[in-house]
């Protein structure tokens, strides 16, 4: 389950990419013969099933277009979008099949609406990408799992034990939380599943408090306005109501 700033969307088993109607359980194919889903706060993107090749859609001509090969990760900011494959990190130019290799060997990427990201695949150190620039710095060290908002980096420790924010100092990172399993972004907030409990608590950075809103999740995903989650079992898609605990399902996942 991925989302832009205005949609939703998901696969199902049999390969068809879907966009969320905003009824419950009213969901619309958009793509047959999907293997994965990424997004930018614009934009849906889909690797085919058969070929790995991404492809980008058009939401306003309902139009789907080749615009490069395989690769293992892709993620994007609100105006570039980035993969990761055998020649390292690449840009997507705007222009289908035309790519230009921004780093080497590369872990993992991440973004947020401004930022890239990535983990460095021999140190796992984790390292910001000036474009303008054109360089990349290190700014901390591995961990478990990184996410931003659209002002703030946010990484879990290796072992699980601590939650940090980036402060905008290569190396400096100030705990957030303790003991954390993952972590997941919308464009303001930073949210978090609890190791022992496995639920899902919102951070309030103006407070530095913790609020438990939901049980344990399998996934979590935002649109501009709203939050969705997949439950533990993947059985539905729940929407969040802005009140603690309170979710309303709108389908399930995966059918």
């Amino acid at each position: 389950m991925v989302a832009t700033s205005s949609h939703l969307y998901r696969i199902t088993p049999d390969g068809q990419a879907q966009e969320y109607t905003g009824k419950a359980g009213v969901w619309t194919v958009v793509r047959r013969g999907t293997e994965r889903i990424f997004t930018s706060p614009t934009t849906l993107y889909a690797t085919d099933g058969k070929t790995g090749n991404i492809e980008q859609y058009d939401h306003a001509k309902k139009t789907w277009t080749v615009i490069g090969g395989p690769g293992s990760h892709f993620a994007a900011t609100a105006t570039h979008l980035y993969g990761v494959g055998t020649l390292g990190t690449m840009e997507y130019s705007g222009t289908p099949g035309v790519w230009h290799q921004v780093r080497g060997t590369t872990e993992r990427i991440f973004t947020s609406p401004t930022t890239l990201y990535a983990t460095d695949g021999k140190t796992g150190n984790i390292e910001q990408y000036d474009r303008t620039k054109k360089t990349w710095t290190v700014i901390g060290g591995p961990g478990s799992h990184f996410a931003a908002t659209a002002t703030h980096l946010y990484g879990v420790g290796p072992d699980h034990k601590a939650t940090f924010e980036y402060s905008g100092t290569p190396g400096v990172w100030h705990p957030v939380r303790g003991s954390t399993d993952r972590i997941f972004t919308s464009p303001t907030t930073l949210y978090a599943t609890d190791t022992t409990s496995g639920k899902l608590q919102e951070y309030n950075r103006s407070k530095k408090t913790w609020t438990v809103i939901g049980d344990p999740v399998d996934s979590f995903v935002s649109t501009k306005n709203r939050l969705y989650a997949v439950n533990a079992d993947r059985s539905n898609v729940y929407e969040y109501s802005s009140t603690p605990e309170a979710w309303s399902p709108i389908g399930s996942p995966r059918h």
